[in-house]
């Protein structure tokens, strides 16, 4: 439907009735976006929407769609993991602008819905297919890896987002489209 800044999202977080978020790659190339995400981050940092408000309930995530925002990196269409996590990047690694954008993106969300910047609010899928028994270490055809890391620094990448989401919470001048 449209592009979005900071500032959409942030009208758009303040009249819903998320409790959640989740953060997701989409498994496609810099430009594919998927309507089963509220928001879709390009290669570029561009934000693309199909919605208009964030009470539409994506599917994005296994049973975990209802009052949760869909906020997905668009990228790591040959991307692959192995068991002990390692990833293999391919052609399309998240991009600087993807991550720095996903992490002003939850900094947004945070500040307007006066939620703490925690995995308890903003969650990887990586997070939930280890609650919820898909992940990598488990033999599941359908396992889900999303953000299990980024190639930018080593570490958990829903820690990473999160902790850049902080720096942004602390130098909001720097939080900007």
């Amino acid at each position: 439907m449209a592009f979005y800044t900071l500032n959409d999202i942030a009208y758009l977080a303040a009249n819903c009735h998320a409790n959640k978020a989740t953060l997701h790659w989409s498994g496609g190339g810099y430009t594919n976006t998927s309507p089963h995400y509220h928001l879709n981050i390009l290669g570029d940092g561009r934000v693309w929407s199909d919605f208009d408000s964030f009470d539409t309930t994506g599917q994005h995530t296994w049973h975990r769609n209802t009052g949760n925002i869909g906020i997905s990196i668009l990228c790591c269409a040959d991307a692959s993991v192995d068991t002990e996590g390692n990833v293999t990047w391919g052609n399309y690694p998240p991009t600087d602008e993807q991550v720095d954008k996903m992490a002003m993106i939850v900094k947004t969300i945070a500040d307007v819905k006066d939620w703490n910047i925690d995995k308890e609010h903003f969650k990887t899928h990586n997070d939930w297919a280890l609650i919820d028994g898909y992940s990598i270490y488990d033999n599941d055809p359908d396992m889900r890896w999303d953000l299990i890391a980024l190639p930018q620094e080593d570490g958990d990448g829903g820690a990473i987002i999160r902790g850049k989401a902080i720096w942004y919470h602390c130098h909001p001048e720097e939080c900007k489209d």
